[in-house]
């Protein structure tokens, strides 16, 4: 089998391809959103890096890794967290082709799904929460 994507590869993709989706938005890898101060703002978690799924008569001849991104949008407005959800969706769910930055170690992906997980809204914090699950569909 050959060799999966170095979960920092991983991290410059999801950081260069959500910033250039919802472009007006600061996307940051997942922090302590107490300490935010933006009125709009999202963050990211990688989750199950290097989870071959072998694929074919012969399971030995493909893999294809199968990381999760999970997607937090927080707003002020929780109209605007569902518009920069859509986004997300409208953007990612199905796409297949280049992931993150090509001139920076951006990858091939056979397809991207998208899942609204659910929303919310924090009192305490005053933000509207979504929250996305996107699995990427790397072959090795």
């Amino acid at each position: 089998m050959t060799t999966q994507q170095n979960p920092v590869v991983y991290g410059k993709a999801i950081q260069y391809q959500l910033a250039n989706i919802v472009t007006t938005v600061p996307v940051y890898a997942t922090f302590n959103r107490n300490y935010a101060t933006q009125p709009q703002f999202l963050t990211w978690m990688l989750q199950n890096v290097h989870q071959p799924v072998y694929t074919g008569k012969f399971q030995s001849v493909k893999g294809i890794d199968r990381p999760v991104i999970r997607i937090s949008v927080f707003t002020q407005v929780i109209e605007d967290g569902f518009t920069i959800s859509n986004q997300i969706l409208q953007s990612l769910h199905g796409y297949s082709g280049m992931f993150g930055n090509p001139l920076d170690g951006g990858f091939n992906i056979s397809k991207a799904d998208v899942e609204w997980l659910y929303n919310s809204y924090d009192n305490e914090n005053k933000l509207g929460q979504v929250f996305l699950d996107c699995t990427l569909d790397i072959p090795t």
